[in-house]
């Protein structure tokens, strides 16, 4: 165990096990048959659902950081989210930052990141299914800001004490004011000795890794409810014209 890791418990780690192996046993996503895809997409939200747990079990825990900007991680997140969701007629309305030459660079744990926007997502989503969300992220001096705003106040309290500690362990802000939730990471000017430098994956990597936080915590969270509008060969168009490709167990690693 590396130095500040919050422990695993057993159960977390046999849930790990499980699905890392249901995962890898898997044919790519447009191979499965239609009840196939349902348990995978249940497995999927299971996988989301553990990791969710997991930083409310260890809230307040150090955790092992990376250096980088958290700009380009989230943009590239919010870029698969969006053509996941446009494929599910949910559609996602995306404002990057305009200014990633600030270079907002800071300690961050990406997976913690990448989960609590699937969070702020997928809840904004189901409030009100197919009508847009607004993502909104602003590069500035002193930390990023990320805001989602919904139709309806979606805000829960799981999904709060989540966005809670992403923002603790990334010493920036929260705020949440009917409809929208806004959080900051806050900036660091230095890195401390022996931090690694963060590479950002692509939004084609996101996409390629079915089991990343866009799959598990968004995708998979939305999909039982629109596709309960949905006909069968609809849902065939849509899986078929999925990015992606294969199933990766590699990628359910605690956090």
């Amino acid at each position: 165990m590396k130095p500040n890791q919050p422990p695993v418990s057993p159960t977390e780690g046999t849930l790990r096990e499980q699905l890392a192996t249901y995962f890898l046993s898997q044919p790519p996503l447009p191979q499965l048959s239609v009840p196939e895809r349902k348990r995978y997409m249940e497995k999927l939200t299971q996988l989301g659902q553990l990791e969710r747990q997991e930083f409310l079990l260890a809230g307040g825990a150090g955790r092992p950081m990376v250096w980088g900007n958290p700009a380009p991680l989230l943009q590239a997140f919010l870029s698969a989210a969006q053509r996941l969701a446009a494929g599910l007629g949910q559609p996602l309305l995306l404002f990057p930052a305009k200014d990633t030459s600030i270079g907002t660079d800071t300690l961050l744990h990406p997976r913690l990141l990448s989960v609590t926007l699937a969070g702020l997502l997928r809840d904004a989503c189901l409030v009100c299914p197919r009508q847009p969300v607004w993502v909104r992220l602003q590069e500035r001096l002193g930390g990023l800001a990320v805001a989602v705003t919904a139709p309806e106040p979606f805000i829960t309290p799981e999904l709060l004490a989540l966005t809670k500690e992403c923002t603790r362990l990334h010493e920036g802000s929260l705020v949440h004011c009917d409809n929208t939730v806004l959080f900051t990471c806050g900036q660091v000017v230095k890195p401390p000795a022996g931090i690694r430098l963060y590479g950002c994956p692509t939004e084609e990597d996101l996409l390629q890794d079915s089991v990343s936080p866009v799959w598990s915590g968004f995708y998979a969270g939305i999909y039982s409810v629109m596709m309960s509008e949905a006909s069968s060969s609809s849902e065939e168009d849509i899986i078929k014209s999925s990015p992606a490709n294969s199933s990766s167990g590699s990628s359910i690693s605690s956090t």
